[in-house]
C-alpha cells in the first residue's frame, strides 16, 4: 500500500514534538544563608537546583555531621535532630521545607531562590529515623571544625539513590551564628545569582554567556536544533504541498 506524503509529514512532526524535551524540568531548589546571632541579613548565602530522580520530590537528610542539632520544618510540624537522629524524610509534593540551627530570622527561613518566597511549605511533616525509601534524593549536610574567629563552613551536598552527585553549596556560618537550609520546588528556569558572602554552588541555572554561546562539540560546528514552531510550519507546509498537487492533477485530468 502506498503512503500519503502528508500523512507520512504529519506523523513525522508528531513523533518530532512528542520527543522533543521540555523547556522546563521539574525539581528542586536548594538554598543556603548564614549570618550573625541576632542578625536579620544573611552574610553568607548560596543557592543550587537539582533534577528530582522520581516525583513526588522525597529528600531524605541522611547526614548531619559536624556535632551539631538541626531542626526541620515543614507545614504539617516540625522534628529536632542530631546526626544520630537521620535520616529526615521531607515530601516536598505540595510545597517547600526548611532545616536551620541557631536563631535565624523569619525571613532567613521562608527564603527561597533568588532571596525571592519560598511559597506554600509542604502539608506532609517531616519524619526522624527509620530509613529512607529508594525513591528519596539524599541530603547531606558537613559543618567543618571552627576557624580562629569561630567561624564554621558548611556544605551541603545532594545525592540521587546511586550516589552521583546532583548539586553542591557552600557557606561562612560566622561565630554562633545561624544557618538555614531550605528546600523549594521549582524549575531551572528559576533565576539565581549565584549567591554572596563566601557562598557558591552547583548544579544551578547557567550564566546567560553559556546559554548564548555554548561550547561547540569535538570537531565541528555546534548543531543548532530546530525550534518545535519551526516543525510544525514545515509539517503544515508539506501537508498542504501534498494537497495542492493531488488537487492539480485533478484539475489536469
Amino acid at each position: 500500500m502506498r503512503r500519503s506524503p502528508a500523512g507520512v509529514v504529519a506523523v513525522g512532526v508528531l513523533v518530532g514534538l512528542a520527543a522533543w524535551p521540555s523547556a522546563t524540568r521539574a525539581g528542586v531548589w536548594v538554598t543556603l544563608a548564614a549570618g550573625l546571632p541576632g542578625g536579620s541579613t544573611p552574610t553568607s548565602d548560596s543557592e543550587f537546583w537539582f533534577d528530582s530522580p522520581h516525583a513526588p520530590p522525597l529528600v531524605a537528610l541522611d547526614k548531619l555531621a559536624g556535632g551539631t542539632t538541626a531542626q526541620a520544618t515543614t507545614g504539617g510540624g516540625k522534628v529536632f535532630f542530631g546526626g544520630d537522629g537521620t535520616p529526615v524524610l521531607l515530601n516536598l509534593a505540595d510545597g517547600s521545607a526548611y532545616v536551620a540551627s541557631g536563631t535565624p530570622p523569619a525571613a532567613a527561613t521562608s527564603r527561597g531562590p533568588n532571596g525571592g518566597g519560598a511559597g506554600t511549605p509542604a502539608s506532609a511533616a517531616p519524619v526522624a529515623g527509620g530509613t529512607a525509601p529508594s525513591t528519596a534524593a539524599l541530603l547531606g549536610v558537613t559543618l567543618a571544625q571552627p576557624d580562629a574567629a569561630g567561624a564554621r563552613g558548611l556544605t551541603a551536598s545532594v545525592t540521587d539513590p546511586t550516589g552521583t552527585v546532583l548539586g553542591t553549596g557552600h557557606v561562612t556560618i560566622p561565630a554562633d551564628g545561624w544557618w538555614v537550609l531550605g528546600l523549594t520546588p521549582g524549575t531551572k528556569t528559576t533565576p539565581n545569582t549565584g549567591g554572596t558572602g563566601g557562598g557558591g554552588g552547583t548544579g544551578g541555572t547557567p550564566d546567560a554567556e553559556d546559554i548564548e554561546n555554548p561550547d561547540p562539540p569535538p570537531g565541528g560546528r555546534p548543531v543548532v536544533a530546530p525550534e518545535p514552531a519551526t516543525l510544525v510550519l514545515v509539517g503544515f507546509g508539506g501537508v498542504a504541498a501534498s494537497a495542492w498537487r493531488r488537487a492539480r492533477r485533478v484539475k489536469l485530468l
